[in-house]
């Protein structure tokens, strides 16, 4: 794969919420147990280009604002240590899951889309066509 090579994953609109809160709840878990910088949250949950569509409405008000929080943790850890970084994480973590277990009967879907270096799109099997009207691409 070359550096002009990208990918874009579709998922419907219905299941942004579910889908977003695994996203953030695995990366958060990574960082917990170290296997993740803590640097990792301002490179991913914390960039604007993901959390300014999150905060629009996709997930709850609460969870925005924990999710918020993650671009800090790098510099909360060399002021306070890690100990108050893994409550922050645990407490952001919290958060996710009582808002997953609101949704638990509604599984999320998504399928890839292979975009290469030529720019033509080349979608999942199961799924011939260009993206749909009902989706929201978000990686």
């Amino acid at each position: 794969m070359s550096d002009d090579e990208s990918y874009l994953l579709e998922v419907a609109a219905v299941d942004r919420e579910a889908f977003v809160l695994c996203l953030a709840l695995g990366t958060l878990v990574a960082m917990r147990s170290d296997s993740w910088p803590l640097e990792a949250g301002i490179w991913t949950l914390g960039r604007p280009t993901f959390l300014r569509p999150v905060a629009s409405g996709v997930v709850s008000p609460e969870v925005v604002a924990e999710l918020e929080a993650v671009d800090e943790l790098e510099a909360l850890a060399k002021l306070a240590g890690r100990p108050v970084v893994d409550a922050a994480l645990d407490q952001m973590m919290a958060a996710i899951r009582s808002r997953l277990s609101a949704l638990k009967e509604r599984p999320w879907r998504a399928s890839w889309t292979h975009k290469p270096a030529d720019g033509t799109m080349r979608g999942d099997p199961e799924r011939p066509g260009p993206p749909h009207a009902d989706s929201s691409i978000l990686i």
